[in-house]
């Protein structure tokens, strides 16, 4: 009979304490609790390194520099804001940010043994200078 698995199970009731309970009673024991936003208070409580991951040094965030403008590129986690980057490069590397900019960092695509795979998305963040601001421990 444990082949064809017919033998029935028993079915086991709640405790009385949880029937009596009302419902709304339930619903708040089960809820977790709140995760701390990614914003000001973030980079303000020492999870600025949750904020930026590493510097992208590419050729075009090199291209770029050269031409003048104060502008450097960071990979940033999914969840940061525009000011909590602004807030972690302020923190770090105690330069005020004029603006930045987030964008997503596309999926590579792979085409090994007939199947096609898609490698490590991201977002990255530019972040501009005001004129003659310098990064130099970078």
């Amino acid at each position: 009979m444990g082949i064809l698995n017919l033998k029935k199970n028993k079915v086991t009731s709640a405790p009385e304490a949880v029937k009596e309970a009302p419902k709304a009673a339930r619903k708040l024991s089960v809820l977790p609790a709140p995760l701390p936003s990614p914003g000001l208070g973030a980079a303000l409580t020492g999870a600025v390194s949750g904020v930026l991951i590493r510097p992208r040094v590419t050729e075009k965030a090199g291209i770029l520099s050269e031409k003048g403008r104060s502008v450097y590129v960071f990979e940033v986690s999914r969840a940061a804001t525009k000011r909590a980057i602004a807030e972690a490069v302020r923190a770090l590397y105690k330069v005020t940010p004029e603006k930045v900019a987030v964008l997503k960092i596309p999926p590579k695509k792979s085409f090994v043994r007939g199947r096609v795979s898609y490698g490590k998305t991201g977002r990255k963040a530019y972040v501009y200078l005001k004129a003659g601001g310098r990064i130099e421990n970078l």
